[in-house]
């Protein structure tokens, strides 16, 4: 299984440090873009796409996120390669619990460090099946046939009270920062097709850019999507850092694809 990543992790117009982290096969990128290729074959057998977005404030917040994605790759990485879709993804409750630990802990040490956390959103993919995984208000969209769905739902009092003019701030779960938290986790029916296009990314470009625009970016090559995406966010204000990830689908190779026996 193969996809095609463009990625950029930008600091914005507005803050003075960059608390989000994108997580790309075994890269982890900050204030930094990427284009690439990525095989499932040079990656345990299945491929993980993560966006984490931390909180407590300068060093605390960049600290959670690398943290929380750090240990995400590092898990990942060292599970066999015999472990079918269902098994990596029942990896991946057990790393939130111990991030969320780690980071609860760190917090209570360090007083620097106190209330640090971050959201987490993640597709996780192995031999045509997807999953995703969200902690906060980081999102996962999917595009398909032309259609654009979004695929989370913010774990934040707006979205829970269901009043949008609510501070979007308000997280009622996240890893870190607060005594509970939980990973919502669910495999994404019908799995992965050619030519699906999926987009994580963090508040930054949620609260800057509305769905339709959005929408309308993903319509572009990948490249140019993830370029409009960043720049419609700093366009309009860039208030906090904006982290966006677009994985495309190919087309499978002669080799992937079911021999047809006529009937």
């Amino acid at each position: 299984m193969r996809i095609d990543v463009d990625a950029r992790c930008d600091i914005g117009c507005v803050r003075t440090n960059n608390e989000d982290l994108i997580l790309a096969g075994g890269r982890l990128l900050r204030d930094a873009g990427m284009s690439e290729r990525l095989d499932a074959a040079q990656h345990q057998g299945h491929l993980l796409l993560a966006v984490a977005d931390g909180m407590g404030g300068a060093a605390a917040g960049e600290l959670a996120s690398e943290i929380a994605l750090t240990q995400l790759r590092d898990l990942m990485q060292a599970a066999p390669e015999d472990l079918d879709g269902e098994q990596l993804a029942g990896v991946l409750p057990m790393w939130a619990h111990r991030t969320h630990a780690a980071l609860l802990a760190r917090g209570q040490a360090e007083l620097a460090l106190a209330g640090m956390g971050t959201t987490v959103v993640g597709l996780l993919l192995r031999d045509g099946r997807a999953w995703r995984f969200h902690a906060g208000d980081s999102r996962l969209y999917r595009r398909r046939a032309g259609q654009v769905e979004r695929l989370t739902q913010d774990h934040s009092l707006r979205q829970q009270a269901g009043n949008q003019a609510l501070p979007a701030n308000l997280l009622v779960n996240a890893l870190g920062g607060g005594a509970d938290s939980h990973l919502e986790l669910a495999e994404i029916e019908g799995g992965v097709q050619p030519f699906d296009r999926f987009l994580l990314c963090s508040d930054g470009l949620t609260e800057m850019v509305d769905d339709a625009a959005i929408a309308q970016a993903l319509d572009g090559d990948r490249e140019t999507a993830v370029q409009t995406l960043v720049q419609l966010a700093r366009q309009a204000g860039g208030l906090d850092n904006i982290s966006v990830l677009v994985a495309d689908i190919p087309r499978p190779a002669p080799s992937e694809l079911q021999p047809f026996a006529r009937p």
